[in-house]
């Protein structure tokens, strides 16, 4: 084999194995998804984020191994959320990443990310209140 060839094999491999990271290997992320109303949210007029609540609450309640569909008041499709959490509805808030927090470009052929919600996924072993922010 010659060194494009090879080359080639190689790319293939690599797509390939990207492609696998794309599925969730969470079998039931799309089983039970929880609907969380738009009620308390609001746009920041400074920097036009979409937010579940203010620093002090309420927070919504986000169990371990629970996939919500948030409603949103952007008007558009987010480009980024950010996901700050407490252990308790009045708890301090720190942000989290990693499997916390999943976004889910779709389940069963639904989209995941629209002008008016989005699924989002607690990947993660711990219960958590949360509170959501959503840029544009």
């Amino acid at each position: 084999m010659n060194v494009r060839g090879a080359l080639a094999l190689g790319v293939a491999a690599l797509l390939g194995g990207l492609a696998g990271c794309a599925s969730s290997p969470d079998a039931t992320a799309c089983q039970s998804i929880r609907e969380v109303g738009c009620d308390g949210g609001f746009i920041d007029d400074a920097s036009g984020d979409w937010a579940t609540s203010g620093w002090s609450g309420p927070l919504i309640p986000y169990p371990a191994y629970s996939t919500i569909r948030l409603c949103h008041g952007l008007g558009r499709t987010p480009q980024n959320v950010a996901l700050f959490a407490a252990f308790a509805p009045g708890g301090s808030l720190a942000q989290q990443i990693g499997n916390v927090l999943t976004v889910l470009p779709s389940c069963d052929g639904t989209p995941g990310i629209t002008d008016h919600s989005i699924l989002l996924r607690n990947g993660g072993g711990t219960d958590f209140y949360a509170r959501f922010v959503l840029t544009p």
